[in-house]
């Protein structure tokens, strides 16, 4: 079919990531998931937004709004992660220089490990995000699109690259830690082959970590910390600024809560009887970029993958062309 399109997204809970192939090589896109709706929106889109309107509804997505408007819940069978997914779509569709005119998708997508070992679960989530087989209408930016999701696979969490390098894990033990912005999962794998019994999940995110810094910093200064403050603060020299000032001590107290964050990670895995030996730890997930340092500190062996935002995506694209091949 001229107009199948494959297409793999992860859609989580900090940010939204999809991949397609095609004659061009690999198309990437990322946004924020942050949704919300509004009414007679009249005021100009910054960039990395974009208004999205369906079933007689608008929305607003992307980094215009602030972190309130993340969905904590951990299910994604809802508004937000739907939205994300069509809006995702949408994105790749503009970048083929074939048809997009009723585009049939054949999707990969992701759900939580605990959701994925519940099959009424996860055939509830696939009928939700395939709207029921009915062709998907929405406008994004004011653009229309019709398309339809003719086959879907959910598929867990976490798997990092396993299926996207096939070669490179075919004959080992493997462990995966994908560090999300509300989970950490853990998966082990033996030559390919997940372990169904050490698929765990642990309530050890970066919004975790986030909030026990806001806490400690606001307790200490006596002023509010904001999370916004908390992410700067990560991805910048660790030292927290009032009023222009470094607060001396203040990146002593940040770099301990963060290595007592990562210790943690590993003791959950501990706690689940996931071992470690004669095993390699692959690190994945915009967390694990923000952690490298300390989780290196704590596990000199850990692999932490360059890529890691897109890890998991990628591996989703490579299950959805095998089965689409086989």
């Amino acid at each position: 079919m001229h107009n199948r399109f494959l297409i793999a997204i992860d859609s989580g809970k900090h940010s939204t990531k999809a991949i397609m192939k095609d004659e061009e090589g690999l198309q990437r896109v990322k946004f924020r998931t942050l949704v919300e709706e509004v009414e007679d929106f009249g005021a100009d889109i910054s960039p990395n937004t974009d208004l999205v309107e369906f079933q007689g509804r608008t929305f607003l997505v992307g980094e215009m709004l602030d972190e309130s408007k993340m969905d904590y819940r951990l299910t994604k069978h809802n508004q937000t992660h739907q939205i994300c997914i069509y809006l995702a779509i949408t994105k790749l569709l503009q970048r083929s220089k074939r048809s997009i005119a009723f585009a049939n998708i054949c999707l990969a997508t992701n759900i939580p490990l605990s959701l994925y070992k519940n099959d009424r679960q996860k055939q509830a989530y696939q009928e939700f995000i395939q709207n029921g087989g009915e062709p998907i209408c929405m406008k994004v930016n004011g653009k229309a699109f019709v398309f339809r999701i003719h086959q879907i696979f959910v598929l867990p969490e976490g798997i990092g690259p396993v299926y996207s390098n096939i070669n490179e894990f075919r004959h080992k033990r493997s462990l995966v830690i994908d560090i999300g912005s509300l989970n950490v999962n853990y998966q082990e794998f033996s030559n390919l082959i997940p372990s169904f019994q050490q698929m765990v999940t642990g309530d050890l995110g970066i919004n975790l970590l986030r909030s026990k810094i806001s806490d400690a910093l606001t307790t200490k200064y006596g002023t509010t910390v904001s999370d916004l403050d908390v992410e700067r603060l990560l991805r910048g020299d660790k030292y927290l600024y009032l009023n222009g000032e470094r607060q001396e001590d203040s990146k002593e107290i940040v770099e301990k809560l963060i290595s007592t964050h990562v210790k943690e990670i590993f003791n959950h895995a501990r706690s689940r009887k996931i071992s470690f030996n004669n095993t390699e730890v692959h690190f994945v997930g915009g967390g694990a970029l923000l952690l490298r340092d300390f989780i290196l500190k704590e596990y000199p062996a850990a692999i932490i993958h360059t890529d890691a935002q897109f890890s998991n995506v990628l591996s989703f694209l490579q299950i959805l062309e095998a089965k689409q091949n086989g």
